[in-house]
């Protein structure tokens, strides 16, 4: 319906009343000579109707026939249009151009969005993209999808698939990463594993390899664990790569005595605005320089699809020199950096067994230390060194 709307509006078509005579019969003729008539609506004594521009030329024959009176209400259309502007050579000169324009830059891609990345940023990968000529302003037809996702992907490793659709005006980019293969060590070489530090050996899992030490055995740093020579029934040796767990209570220390009281403020901040439009940055002020600089790029957008025009705010600042922290807050950095050395340790254990914080005082403010006593594994390995001479 639309379509033969907008074919009516291209070819012109005017709208008609009929009054006087038989109104059943000229419509009966009209019919019978193949003359279009719609939206006819029959009034208390005339009839309106549509036809088109050639239809009613024609119209008069049937009207003169069943004696009615046909007159041209209004007239609807391009051509109508034209001719009515036909003297003002700018305005269709304008509109022309419009429409030249609108379909040059129908040609262009004017949005573009990413999915699917989970480490790399989007930034990371329209960069990729601009390179293989997929970026805002970029004309469709140059683009060659499939080449480009193949020079993508050989440029980040990290992508195991990428494409690039285009619909309309915006290109949609669609990546996958690769997953990181599990790290399994290595047993081509033979090894030893020893303590990497003192503790109190809690379980032992030696799943290659013999152990060389037992539950509740005290062990320091760098004493062998399970060895990765063993012996035959002939008394031959095997040498092969050891693999298990050794886990033990290891005593940590926490202090936080020698921190950094001093750091650094901010000062002469510097802030910029950039219009945005169809890829061009036009700025609104002077460089706000390249220290400590930082870039907020805000589209307009229907909901769904970014739009190519926006604001791009650009800030910047430096650093004053170091300045000592007032003393009221150095027993909260202590607290800070007590908490943050408990995590690391929290996590790299297999369970805290006990924990004793203490606070001191120095200089007017606190200062805390503690002592925890933890669960895990003190194993790592050593190659087996080889005497082949």
């Amino acid at each position: 319906m639309i379509i033969i709307r907008f074919l009516r509006f291209l070819k012109g078509y005017v709208s008609f009343t009929a009054s006087g005579g038989f109104i059943e019969r000229f419509v009966n003729l009209c019919t019978k000579n193949r003359i279009p008539l719609w939206n006819l609506k029959r009034k208390e004594d005339y009839l309106e109707a549509d036809t088109t521009v050639k239809g009613y030329k024609i119209i008069r024959e049937s009207a003169k026939r069943s004696g009615v009176r046909v007159s041209i209400a209004k007239k609807h259309g391009l051509p109508f249009f034209m001719r009515s502007y036909r003297k003002r050579a700018g305005i269709l000169a304008g509109l022309a151009f419009a429409c030249l324009l609108v379909a040059f830059l129908s040609s262009m891609v004017w949005s573009i969005s990413v999915s699917g990345n989970l480490e790399l940023t989007d930034e990371e990968i329209l960069e990729a993209f601009g390179e293989n000529g997929v970026k805002i302003g970029a004309f469709k037809f140059k683009i060659d999808c499939e080449d480009v996702a193949y020079n993508v992907t050989r440029r980040l490793p990290q992508l195991s698939f990428a494409s690039v659709n285009i619909i309309g005006s915006r290109a949609e980019i669609v990546v996958n990463e690769r997953s990181e293969k599990p790290d399994f060590p290595d047993d081509s070489e033979p090894c030893d594993i020893i303590s990497s530090e003192n503790g109190t050996v809690a379980r032992i899992e030696a799943n290659i390899g013999e152990a060389q030490i037992k539950v509740g055995d005290a062990v320091v740093k760098g004493d062998l664990l399970i060895s990765g020579i063993t012996e035959n029934a002939d008394a031959s040796e095997n040498l092969q790569a050891a693999r298990g767990k050794v886990i033990a209570k290891v005593k940590k220390k926490i202090t936080t005595e020698n921190t950094d009281f001093s750091f650094h403020t901010q000062k002469a901040e510097k802030n910029r605005n950039l219009l945005y439009i169809l890829g061009l940055e036009i700025p609104l002020g002077p460089s706000v320089g390249k220290e400590n600089a930082s870039r907020l790029t805000q589209k307009l957008t229907n909901g769904e699809i970014e739009l190519p025009v926006g604001i791009i705010k650009e800030h910047s600042y430096s650093l004053s020199d170091e300045t000592p922290l007032p003393d009221k807050y150095k027993s909260l950095l202590c607290a800070k950096n007590y908490c943050e050395i408990y995590r690391n340790i929290f996590l790299q254990s297999e369970e805290i067994i006990s924990q004793l914080v203490t606070e001191n005082k120095k200089d007017g403010f606190a200062y805390f230390s503690g002592e925890c006593l933890v669960k895990k594994d003190i194993g790592i390995r050593k190659a087996i060194l080889v005497d082949i001479s």
